[in-house]
């Protein structure tokens, strides 16, 4: 049990421990895994503002809403998991023993602006934006073809010993398991959050440019950030 826990999170060990009173041993359909390296890299696609953002001439909130979702930035990760495969309790595996394995992966995942907390206010020809920082934006896609069995290095075991063999089913039960660890390495990536954050910044600006452009009207545009004001 100290075996299997010790890669595991504190909260995994918590349900080993509970479950371990009085009740049978877990299967080897139970996996954990957890991320142990991670690379993240991101695409800055040109948001193009056209003539068609400016409406009525005047700064709109709509529209600044809709460019923040232009804002939105493309991020792709690539991992290392780590994960273990539990012995099989059955009296025919008595031998067998927990087995690790590693595999590598990609995905991709979208970071920006929650346009639906952004709000704008006007006095006189100065402009305030209110804004959150930039999150993860709905759920990470692993790319399936990034992996596959063959891929998968697997720890070596005694040769006595009935073999723990490592399935595709393992493997994309393991990778299951490291969304979470995926989102956080993204969410903790402070430059990646920053670019998204000065990326929607700087297009609310250009917006703001061309409005006073067409209006002849000269426009001042300050950001607030509100995560640190609605606690």
């Amino acid at each position: 049990m100290k075996k299997i826990t010790s890669v595991l999170l504190i909260l995994s060990l918590c349900a080993l421990l509970i479950s371990g009173c009085g009740k049978e041993p877990h299967k080897k359909t139970l996996k954990k895994a957890r991320v142990v390296s991670s690379n993240v890299q991101y695409d800055a696609k040109d948001a193009d503002l056209t003539g068609a953002v400016i409406g009525s001439g005047k700064p709109d909130e709509i529209q600044i809403r809709n460019i923040c979702q232009l804002a939105t930035l493309e991020v792709y990760f690539h991992n290392v998991a780590k994960a273990v495969k539990p012995a099989d309790t059955g009296i025919f595996a008595i031998s067998q023993e927990d087995r690790k394995f590693w595999i590598e992966y990609s995905g991709s995942a979208q970071v920006g602006i929650d346009m639906s907390k952004v709000t704008m206010t006007t006095q006189g020809n100065h402009i305030k934006v209110r804004m959150p920082h930039a999150t993860l934006i709905g759920e990470v896609s692993i790319d399936s073809s990034s992996y596959d069995i063959n891929s998968v290095a697997v720890e070596s075991q005694s040769a006595w010993r009935q073999e723990n063999k490592i399935t595709a089913s393992d493997v994309t039960n393991a990778i299951r398991e490291t969304n979470l660890y995926s989102k956080l390495s993204i969410i903790k990536n402070g430059q990646v959050m920053m670019t998204a954050d000065q990326r929607a910044k700087d297009l609310i600006k250009k917006y703001i440019e061309m409005i006073s452009a067409f209006s002849n009207v000269q426009y001042t545009v300050d950001f607030e950030f509100i995560d640190y004001l609605e606690k």
